[in-house]
């Protein structure tokens, strides 16, 4: 039997996504009786209908049908893909197991991973517009999805389809459907990596390094950023006031391309905060974060602030309009308004 594909989303804000990676327990947001005797989507129907009564049948409907296929049609060597909202990155893994059910009620299943750090950056754009699909759960299977999928598993990289293919469906209204063709997709999701895609490729190095500056200046910071080159671990400093003397002081390092921000990284900049008499720090890092520094978020939560690609698109975006023109220039973005579907259960 052909190895499918599946994206799986673990919870609104990924509130599983923790347990999953150390668990490999895929636990979806739906909370209902044990449904492992269901024979099909009416009894699956019946149990959503019993726990969540106030919800709308076409929702309670739309429920059945993922829970069905996370039930029922997931295989034991099946790829789950789950798009982390924590980290901004995706995990590949294989199905290991049968369904089961929590002792808490949730529909779950075991996945084994073989990678969690996957950058969207490293999936081609047909793919990510399958991923941008708002379900909870939902095959992916249009442009060879399964066999690339497996590739970028591997090593990383993704071959692409071999033939020429789609790279979206529309309705006749000109909304984006997955490939099953009825399922919307996250148009802010396909957006971000548009915008992600064209800072990559437009923004490296220290052009990278005054992009952050310009979004501190807008946020009213007095800034001054290091020159190419060595900077001892200071790429920015900044503070408050017409002199830059007030707080809150900070001293900036700021990686980008593929440089991933790790330990002895996080370890200079708190040194950097205590020779520069600066307050606190803000670590910057385009690729993300290792593990390790991840995990001092809360420790150093009133000295050090991380950001990687999506708290440097929430900034970007809210000052945007205050920014330098030759910046707007480099990177022209137009806001827009779309309707949110409103039937997952992530």
């Amino acid at each position: 039997m052909a190895v499918r594909s599946w994206l799986v989303r673990l919870g609104k804000f990924g509130e599983q996504e923790s347990h999953a990676l150390e668990t490999g327990e895929l636990i979806t947001g739906w909370t209902l009786d044990d449904i492992s005797g269901a024979v099909g989507r009416d009894d699956i129907l019946a149990a959503l209908t019993k726990a969540e009564p106030q919800e709308k049948p076409g929702t309670l409907h739309n429920w059945a049908v993922q829970l069905n296929q996370f039930l029922k049609e997931m295989s034991e060597g099946d790829l789950v893909i789950v798009p982390l909202k924590t980290t901004s990155q995706l995990a590949i893994g294989t199905l290991t197991g049968n369904y089961r059910h929590t002792p808490d009620n949730h529909p779950a299943r075991i996945v084994r991973w073989i990678r969690t750090d996957l950058p969207r950056a490293a999936v081609k754009q047909d793919l990510l517009y399958s991923l941008g699909a708002t379900q909870t759960v939902c095959e992916i299977s249009r442009n060879e999805a399964s066999k690339r999928f497996a590739a970028l598993a591997a090593n990383g990289t993704d071959p692409g389809p071999s033939n020429t293919v789609p790279t979206s469906a529309k309705t006749q209204s000109g909304s984006v459907v997955n490939e099953a063709g009825d399922v919307p997709t996250n148009l802010t999701e396909i957006a971000r990596d548009h915008i992600e895609r064209h800072i990559a490729a437009n923004f490296a190095g220290h052009a990278f390094t005054q992009l952050i500056a310009a979004i501190l200046r807008a946020q009213g910071y007095q800034v001054r950023v290091s020159p190419p080159g060595s900077d001892r671990g200071v790429d920015i400093v900044a503070g408050q006031g017409a002199l830059g003397f007030g707080g809150p002081r900070l001293v900036v390092q700021v990686k980008s391309g593929d440089l991933v921000a790790d330990q002895p990284t996080l370890q200079g900049l708190l040194g950097c905060i205590q020779d520069t008499h600066a307050e606190h720090g803000l670590l910057v890092s385009w690729s993300d974060f290792r593990a390790p520094v991840r995990q001092r978020t809360n420790e150093l939560y009133f000295r050090v602030r991380l950001w990687g690609r999506e708290e440097i698109l929430d900034a970007l975006f809210s000052v945007y309009d205050l920014l330098p023109e030759e910046i707007r220039t480099e990177l022209p973005l137009h806001r827009i308004w779309a309707l949110v579907p409103g039937d997952s259960a992530s």
